[in-house]
C-alpha cells in the first residue's frame, strides 16, 4: 500500500486542495521577490532563499536550488529573473 493509500478519497482532496494553496502561495512570495529584477543578483537570491526556508522548503532542499541557481549563472554569465521557473 502507498503512503497515499492511507486517506480516503475526502482527506486525499483536503489534502491535494492544501498543497495547491502551498504551492500558489510559494510562487506568489518568489513573483513578488523578482518584481522589477531583470537579473538574478545576490539580492534575488537572499530573498528566495529566505522565502523557501520560511516555506516549509527545508535548509537542504533550499541549498540545492540556491547551487543550481548559482551553477547555471556561473555557466551562463546571466539568468534573467523569469528563468527562475526553469532552473
Amino acid at each position: 500500500m502507498g503512503f497515499f493509500g492511507l486517506f480516503n478519497k475526502k482527506k486525499k482532496e483536503v489534502l491535494d486542495k492544501g498543497l495547491e494553496t502551498t504551492k500558489q502561495s510559494v510562487f506568489s512570495k518568489i513573483t513578488r521577490a523578482v518584481a522589477g529584477k531583470s537579473k538574478v543578483d545576490d539580492e534575488v537570491l537572499d530573498n528566495l532563499e529566505e522565502i523557501l526556508i520560511t516555506s516549509d522548503v527545508g535548509v537542504d532542499t533550499t541549498v540545492k536550488i540556491i547551487q543550481r541557481i548559482e551553477e547555471r549563472i556561473a555557466r551562463d554569465k546571466y539568468v534573467s529573473t523569469s528563468e527562475l521557473n526553469s532552473v
